[in-house]
């Protein structure tokens, strides 16, 4: 069995081809001495990295994403003697203002844009708007600023211009997060889905069915799958759930759970 192989065994099938990239990463690291950076990362292919990587002292792994406590980040991946420093990145700030008595901009509007205009989305970090300041931020890979910046000038019917702005002037992200202790029958999703949220089992079946449901970043149909600790699921119009602990089970037989919820 090859060492791809061997890894990759460890990891769902959806995620192995990601597996052999970052195996192929860290060889470039520690055996051909490069700096390595990847493109913008969740947080489940980051944990992936750092899982792989483990305990090894022959390299060095640092990430960036410009935002306070940002989703997508770089990762610089280089051998231990190197000296990794902010521009190694190679990522940058960009800024949208918008008459926000006139126009409602949304996350997705502006997703759906760039998107729209060919921008891949992995070279797209955290996008973060706030209406009541009339800003829609945006981090970016610093290879694909004349592109987007040429390419988008309108969003919807807004005509927009992006402009560059230093890191320090990122805005903070509204969050509504909690920690809760819940009790779950089993690990299936629809099982977690409906007691984190709230509703039947039913409709969450619906919703799974429908592609409305995706877990660790990637569409899940599978209702019956088993949750992992720190998978991550997100559930259109609900929000998102994180898996964080476990802790036994209760008396009638039920699993004690502690999960991260981000209400949308």
């Amino acid at each position: 069995m090859s060492e791809n192989q061997a890894v990759a065994q460890h990891f769902d099938d959806e995620e192995r081809a990601f597996v052999a990239q970052v195996l192929d990463w860290l060889t470039q690291a520690s055996q051909d001495y490069q700096l390595v950076l990847t493109h913008f990362l969740n947080p489940r292919e980051r944990h992936i990295v750092s899982i792989i990587v483990g305990d090894r002292t022959d390299i060095q792994v640092h990430s960036y994403g410009i935002f306070d406590r940002a989703e997508k980040k770089r990762l610089v991946i280089a051998p231990e003697f190197f000296e990794v420093g902010r521009q190694d990145f190679e990522e940058l700030l960009l800024q949208i203002r918008f008459a926000k008595k006139f126009i409602n901009l949304r996350h997705k509007d502006l997703l759906g844009a760039l998107l729209a205009a060919g921008v891949n989305r992995s070279v797209i970090g955290d996008i973060v708007v706030d209406q009541d300041l009339g800003l829609a931020q945006l981090a970016v890979e610093k290879s694909h600023q004349i592109f987007l910046t040429q390419t988008v000038d309108q969003i919807g019917k807004a005509k927009v211009h992006f402009e560059q702005v230093a890191d320090s002037k990122a805005l903070v992200p509204a969050v509504d997060e909690e920690e809760r202790f819940v009790l779950i029958p089993s690990l299936r999703l629809d099982a977690v889905i409906a007691a984190c949220f709230g509703i039947s089992r039913t409709q969450v079946s619906e919703m799974i069915s429908r592609g409305f449901v995706s877990v660790n970043w990637v569409k899940n149909d599978d209702a019956s799958r088993l949750m992992h600790r720190q998978d991550v699921v997100s559930v259109r119009k609900y929000g998102r759930i994180r898996l964080q602990s476990l802790a036994g089970q209760s008396k009638r037989d039920k699993i004690k759970a502690v999960f991260q919820i981000i209400r949308r």
